[in-house]
């Protein structure tokens, strides 16, 4: 796959993921208004609804403009895909203090936290997969620090959560490897099929 291919298709690509996440971050939002300290949920909300927006507009910017730096608009995504990641990986840390709720709701709160993490892996697979490198820069950092927290808090519960949105995220990781086999496989036969309508068309050929 041609890196001008593969950059296309993760900004055409990209608009539903990025409404998705931030209808994610508006249901988190309301969810932990009871647990977590409200200037700290309303700096992460800000934060994250103001890279989601720019991460928009620089889909749309790249959709609809000529574009000479492939290379910069490649980086630009796996920054914000990178950033992104942070942002809901954060969460697990500073939404909920260690010791502050009991513990059956501290592991139903983390519990919910990577239920989002989790479905947004599994749809960013479509988008995201077209690059191994952006899939991984949104994937990990959502979900390794959240899960490696919960398995160091030692009690059987937050462990066995984090070790199994773990073992998901590899799963997915997984999968995200056979769907970059097969955007790149259809890149591939898309560019031979334009190429080869490009040579009938220089000579005239027409094939009913």
């Amino acid at each position: 796959m041609s890196d001008l291919k593969q950059v296309e298709k993760l900004y055409e690509h990209s608009y539903f993921s990025l409404i998705a996440t931030l209808f994610a971050a508006v249901l988190v939002f309301w969810l932990f208004e009871p647990v977590t300290d409200s200037q700290i949920l309303i700096i992460w909300f800000v934060i994250f609804t103001s890279v989601t927006a720019i991460r928009l507009f620089l889909s749309w910017y790249f959709l609809n403009h000529k574009h000479e730096n492939i290379d910069l608009w490649s980086l630009n995504f796996t920054v914000a895909s990178l950033v992104s990641g942070t942002l809901w990986g954060l969460t697990g840390f500073i939404f909920i203090d260690k010791g502050s709720l009991p513990l059956i709701d501290s592991v139903l709160y983390h519990g919910l936290l990577l239920l989002f993490i989790a479905g947004l892996i599994a749809g960013s697979i479509v988008t995201y997969s077209v690059s191994r490198l952006v899939y991984l820069s949104f994937s990990i950092p959502a979900v390794v620090p959240q899960c490696l927290l919960l398995i160091s808090y030692g009690d059987k519960y937050h462990s066995a959560l984090g070790g199994i949105i773990l073992v998901y995220a590899f799963v997915m990781f997984v999968i995200s490897v056979y769907f970059h086999r097969v955007f790149s496989e259809n890149s591939r036969i898309e560019e031979r099929n334009e190429l080869l309508e490009s040579i009938l068309k220089k000579n005239n050929i027409k094939i009913d």
